[in-house]
């Protein structure tokens, strides 16, 4: 098993170095080889919640940050992005359909929903939401070879 932690200033720009991160901290485990679906899957998804953590959270406010834990083993990926309180104190983390299917807002978490293996709300002294990405059946995190 392999863990990476980072975290981030709470601006638009970080949404991209957050992705890398996670990418490379999926590429860097040791004696694991992710397939490609699920490194395209774990970059939107981390991306979506990034950019929420921004504009949903303190994590956004001048001079905050939010924060990426990456693990990974033989069966997946989990991946949390933890942040600062919500901006609105009864603002849980929740899958809406919107009402104009051509709007440009608002579609971030049913991505999430669609494209995780799981995905929830984490604890409220934790802070955040965290999303998991089993490997596809047979797959088991092909072994490297040495």
């Amino acid at each position: 098993m392999s863990v990476a932690f980072s975290s981030f200033p709470g601006v638009s720009g970080s949404v991209a170095d957050a992705r890398r991160f996670v990418t490379a901290a999926i590429r860097l485990c040791p004696r694991i080889t992710a397939p490609e679906e699920v490194l395209d899957r774990a970059e939107l998804i981390i991306s979506e919640l990034a950019t929420n953590a921004i504009r949903h959270t303190r994590s956004g406010d001048p001079g905050e940050s939010f924060a990426v834990r990456v693990q990974v083993d033989h069966r997946g990926v989990r991946a949390e992005v933890r942040t600062r309180a919500p901006r609105l104190w009864h603002c849980v983390p929740r899958v809406v359909t919107p009402g104009d299917p051509f709007a440009e807002h608002g579609r971030g978490l049913l991505l999430v929903d669609r494209l995780a293996t799981r995905w929830g709300v984490l604890a409220p002294w934790e802070g955040g939401v965290y999303f998991a990405l089993h490997w596809p059946t047979g797959h088991h995190g092909t072994e490297a070879k040495e």
